[in-house]
């Protein structure tokens, strides 16, 4: 119970400081590789699937989506936090985004702007 308050608190955190869960599109795979990824992952949840065709990224996507849309990550940071190890996916692309992955899905997205 302690744990699942604490990472609920937490990702209420990164929810105010990232000011809202979607982001501007900065890549997006071409139709026919989407059309294929889609089709071979018949359990890909609906959120998934609009990010994916949409070119977008939100908190509670899957870490394989964000795998396809961004492949792997350029920096990947291990943090251990009170209630769960969480990874951070850091891709340089148009500046920083840091995707905060906990249990394999996306809890929290940081942005910065290039400089």
């Amino acid at each position: 119970m302690k744990r699942s308050i604490l990472s609920v608190l937490a990702c209420f955190l990164v929810l105010g400081v990232v000011g809202g869960c979607f982001m501007k599109p900065f890549i997006k795979p071409n139709q026919e590789k989407i059309d294929q990824y889609v089709q071979s992952h018949p359990d890909l949840p609906d959120l998934d699937k609009q990010c994916i065709y949409d070119g977008r990224f939100e908190i509670g996507m899957k870490v394989e989506t964000l795998e396809f849309l961004l492949e792997k990550p350029d920096k990947l940071d291990i943090v251990k936090q009170p209630w769960a190890t969480q990874e951070n996916w850091i891709y340089y692309k148009n500046g920083r985004k840091t995707f905060i992955i906990e249990e394999k899905h996306v809890v929290g997205i940081l942005e910065s702007a290039k400089k």
